[in-house]
């Protein structure tokens, strides 16, 4: 948890440091902010903590999540868009891990602002790849490994800001959740920083 309000506070002070050089930078032109998503395509690159929670938490650790979207503007505030990621998480033992790949649908918010930073929320839905390995804490093979592709969910809520003509930077968190058959229900949260690219 420590890391995750570390790297908050990291990409709060990028973007608030950043956005005073650019506009500076661009005070003279017309694309100091995007003026509407709409019509407009994106694509994005992410990159951060994945942090699960409630049973799935203890069991396993805060890893790595990376991931990439490409999204449409459907409004002047509304944009679509299909993302896909993937989340490893550790565990106490050597061998213990658990990962999730999702394939998502989303659709996000972006609120009116006359500032350079722009405040959204989100959510998504779709299929995600669940995989776990938990290690025979008496031996030295596996107690358990399974994997499954069930449904999730997820929100969250970001902030974003314009470090080019026709580059983003932003951050924001989600909260994850999947559904189980074979494997059990499970949480996650993730913090990440991205770039978007207008195309």
């Amino acid at each position: 948890m420590r890391r995750i309000l570390w790297l908050a506070l990291l990409a709060a002070g990028l973007l608030t440091a950043v956005s005073p050089a650019q506009a500076q930078r661009y005070r003279t032109r017309q694309y100091d902010r995007p003026r509407t998503l709409e019509g407009r395509a994106i694509a994005t690159a992410h990159l951060g903590i994945s942090s699960p929670s409630g049973d799935f938490g203890d069991v396993f650790d805060s890893g790595l999540g990376f991931g990439g979207s490409l999204g449409y503007g459907i409004s002047r505030r509304v944009m679509l868009s299909v993302a896909i990621s993937h989340h490893e998480f550790g565990g106490d033992l050597p061998r213990d891990e658990a990962s999730m790949t999702p394939v998502t649908f989303n659709a996000d918010y972006a609120f009116p602002t006359n500032s350079r930073i722009i405040p959204f929320i989100g959510g998504g839905i779709g299929m995600y790849h669940h995989s776990e390995t938990v290690q025979d804490l008496f031996g030295p093979g596996v107690d358990f490994q399974d994997d499954e592709t069930a449904f999730g969910w997820n929100l969250g809520a970001g902030l974003a800001g314009p470090i080019g003509r026709k580059t983003l930077l932003g951050a924001g968190f989600r909260f994850h959740s999947v559904s189980g058959d074979r494997l059990l229900d499970s949480e996650f949260f993730t913090f990440q920083v991205g770039l978007g690219f207008f195309l």
